[in-house]
């Protein structure tokens, strides 16, 4: 059996599969910290690392395990047409919160996270969170959309009524 490692490298729809994940915690990431870093801006601390991290940090796992857990998906997701799914029952809070823990120190712990997800063996699109909380991260089926000229659509629809 392969690692998700060893089917990124000759497989096109997982590698686009993760860049909307990495596209979709950038966006997330510019969501939670930018009112977090003008807020401490304000308050003359940002000059402390350690603060702003742990702030930013505490602000991402609220915001991800808030918004997965009663939507299933961040802003991000949203955006990059993503949505966290349970692979048992109807997703909880308690997934989403144990799916967002490495978000909380979001600058060492999620890349571990991811690394360590796809150098196991199972579904390749899972972080190693995500094995632990029952999920993974899937895309959302978009409306078809009929890409025919709208005089086509037009006539085809009444030459069946």
């Amino acid at each position: 059996m392969q690692t998700g490692l060893d089917i990124l490298s000759s497989n096109h729809e997982l590698r686009v599969h993760w860049l909307k994940r990495v596209v979709a915690s950038v966006v997330d990431l510019a969501i939670v910290t930018a009112p977090i870093s003008l807020a401490l801006l304000m308050k003359g601390s940002i000059d402390d690392p350690y603060l702003v991290g742990l702030a930013s940090g505490a602000g991402l796992f609220l915001y991800s395990a808030l918004l997965e857990g009663l939507f299933g998906r961040t802003w991000g997701k949203r955006l990059m047409g993503l949505r966290v799914v349970s692979l048992g029952d109807k997703g909880s809070f308690l997934q989403a919160t144990i799916r967002s823990v490495p978000k909380f120190f979001w600058y060492i712990f999620l890349p571990i996270d991811t690394l360590a997800g796809l150098a196991t063996l199972g579904d390749p699109r899972q972080r190693w969170s995500d094995k632990v909380s029952k999920t993974t991260v899937v895309a959302m089926r978009l409306p078809h959309k009929d890409k025919r000229p709208r005089s086509m659509q037009r006539t085809s629809e009444t030459s069946t009524k």
